[in-house]
């Protein structure tokens, strides 16, 4: 059976590194140099008129299209949820987000649209040539992760789909967000040379084991981290997790929304990881232990 999304990772590729070129084009037009990177000042190279900070319902940002009937012409305003602080990660990622949707090709649709629009949000974040130094020097843990998306005032969210995009990091991103009673998979990014495993949607109990280190996290609030069995399209695989809680949607005004659980998902390079009994970081064993930690590292 086929991994969901494989047959078309070569022009998913490709298109993430059309939008992630152009903008870097716009970073380096801008002349910031230093993190943070302020997306407001993308928006004029990006066709937007005016970031208006307006109240939106369900997502954080949406693009408009305004007809000036005294120009006889569209102006493209990004409406932001007036609940974000400005200039906050959370702000700063809506507004990212908002604009990478100007750079995404017109045929992109679903998922795929709403991917292409974070690689190039995370690239005007985080651009890979100030990024990817900061990253070599950082711990692949979530306390490294959260430290440079605070180095970078990023959410959490696009400074792990940019190290996935940078070749340090081999594996998968997943957010777990609990819905009507039940852990689902709400948001995913996977390295380059990945196929993201695990369709959107999926419940969590139809692919982590009942006594997973994942359900410990939501249940207790604490970091946990070691070896897990995941049931997969394609069978059983071993994959070392770091799991975090955290507050889910990262860029959404309401800060106390429901707990979710961010998993970090670490991968050997080449191989082929995702199955049980070939080449992988761990070997399989009939009940790996794991490591509780207090933090997440």
């Amino acid at each position: 059976m086929s991994i969901p999304g494989a047959a078309s990772s070569r022009g998913g590729r490709d298109d993430a590194e059309a939008v992630r070129r152009r903008a870097a084009a716009i970073v380096r037009a801008s002349g910031m140099r230093r993190p943070p990177f302020f997306p407001e000042r993308y928006a004029a190279r990006c066709g937007v008129t005016a970031i208006l900070s307006v109240p939106l319902d369900g997502d954080a940002v949406r693009l408009e299209h305004r007809s000036d009937e005294a120009r006889r012409a569209a102006r493209t305003m990004l409406l932001v949820d007036r609940r974000l602080p400005p200039h906050t990660p959370q702000w700063n990622g809506a507004v990212a987000r908002g604009l990478g949707e100007t750079l995404v090709p017109p045929g992109a649709a679903g998922e795929r649209r709403r991917s292409l629009a974070e690689a190039a949000a995370a690239e005007l974040l985080l651009p890979m040539t100030v990024f990817r130094p900061a990253a070599v020097h950082t711990d692949l843990t979530m306390d490294g992760l959260r430290d440079l998306a605070a180095r970078f005032g990023a959410p959490l969210r696009l400074t792990a789909r940019q190290w996935l995009a940078s070749g340090l990091w081999h594996g998968f991103a997943l957010l777990w967000h609990e819905e009507a009673g039940a852990l689902r998979l709400w948001w995913r990014a996977a390295s380059p040379e990945q196929a993201a495993p695990i369709p959107l949607g999926a419940d969590a109990a139809a692919v982590w084991a009942p006594d997973s280190r994942l359900f410990a996290t939501h249940r207790t609030g604490r970091a946990h981290h070691g070896v897990e069995e995941v049931r997969l399209a394609a069978g059983a695989a071993w994959w070392f997790v770091r799991f975090a809680a955290v507050r889910d949607p990262a860029d959404a005004a309401d800060r106390a929304g429901p707990r979710a659980v961010f998993a970090m998902v670490m991968l050997a390079r080449g191989g082929a990881p995702n199955r049980a009994g070939r080449a992988s970081r761990v070997r399989r064993a009939p009940r790996p232990e794991g490591i509780i930690a207090g933090s997440s590292k």
